[in-house]
C-alpha cells in the first residue's frame, strides 16, 4: 500500500516552479482524474505536521484556499481511498478554527500550530480545506 498526499490550490505555487526548487513536493497531474479535489493546479505533498502547516500558512494570502487529500493505492494502483462529503473538515488559518462533522473548535491563539498537528487533518475518506479569510 502506497499513500499519496495531495494539495490542489487556487493558483500555482510560485516556489515549485522556480529552477531553485528545494521543496519537498511534486506535480499531482498524473492523480488528478482519481482525486475529487475541485481545485486546477494539484501538487504532490502534505502532511500533518507542523511544517506541513507553517508551509500552507506561508503560501497562503488572505482569500486563498487550498484542499487537502489522502490517495492510497493497494495492489496495481487500485484506489484504497474514498470520498465521503459528510466527513470533510475545513481548517481557517486566519481565524484559527478546525471544523469537522462533530463541531467547529476555537484553536488556541499561540500554540494554534501543535493543537493543529494533534487533530486529523488530512484523510482517505475526506477532503480537507484550509480556508484563509
Amino acid at each position: 500500500m502506497t499513500a499519496h498526499y495531495f494539495i490542489a490550490t487556487l493558483k500555482p505555487i510560485p516556489e515549485y516552479h522556480s529552477s531553485e526548487n528545494s521543496y519537498p513536493f511534486l506535480n499531482g497531474e498524473a492523480y488528478k482524474e482519481s482525486l475529487p479535489l475541485t481545485l486546477p493546479y494539484v501538487y504532490e505533498l502534505g502532511g500533518e505536521d507542523i511544517e506541513f502547516i507553517t508551509f500552507l500558512d506561508s503560501i497562503m494570502d488572505i482569500g486563498d484556499v487550498v484542499e487537502l487529500y489522502i490517495f492510497e493505492e493497494g495492489r496495481h494502483g487500485y484506489s484504497l481511498s474514498h470520498n465521503y462529503p459528510e466527513e470533510a473538515r475545513t481548517i481557517n488559518l486566519f481565524k484559527k478554527t478546525y471544523k469537522d462533522q462533530y463541531g467547529e473548535y476555537q484553536l488556541d491563539s499561540k500554540k494554534w500550530k501543535e493543537e493543529l498537528s494533534r487533530r486529523t487533518i488530512a484523510s482517505k475518506r475526506s477532503v480537507t480545506t484550509f480556508v484563509k479569510y
